[in-house]
């Protein structure tokens, strides 16, 4: 399951990165590791950038970024 397939207000966690690089491990140091639950907050239009909540953080990411999360749905 990727982000772009999940409802605004539905709840993932976070099962593994399609691919290792500079930027995933910059989401490393994020606290966005697999087993981190989150939340999907907003999503802009037209394929914009998407708000997600975890822990006590917020961060908006693009599309091409959140492709790099491979997700599992809670609720």
């Amino acid at each position: 399951l990727f982000m772009n397939e999940l409802p605004i207000g539905s709840t993932a966690r976070i099962i593994t990165y399609t691919q290792q690089d500079s930027f995933t491990e910059r989401l490393r140091e994020f606290g966005l590791i697999p087993g981190t639950v989150i939340r999907l907050l907003r999503k802009a239009p037209f394929n914009g950038p998407v708000e997600i909540q975890y822990r006590n953080s917020r961060i908006v990411l693009r599309p091409n970024e959140l492709a790099h999360l491979r997700l599992e749905r809670i609720a």
